[in-house]
């Protein structure tokens, strides 16, 4: 049951990773509408905090 819980952990940080890139993306490459771009940021820096949050959990239960 642990190996699930370190599987979904490195998984979430692995989304982590590639939302930071392509967020980094998107701010270098579509800055025209800049109220889009903000929304995106705000959701994505959310999302983000609730998966490391989510991958800190799993990780955890991988240890108890």
């Amino acid at each position: 049951m642990s190996n699930i819980f370190k599987i979904l952990g490195l998984g979430c940080i692995v989304v982590v990773v590639l939302m930071s890139l392509y967020m980094h993306w998107c701010i270098n490459h579509k800055t025209n509408d800049a109220e889009k771009l903000e929304k995106l940021i705000v959701r994505g820096s959310l999302l983000r905090t609730i998966l490391v949050v989510v991958a800190a959990a799993f990780l955890v239960a991988t240890q108890i």
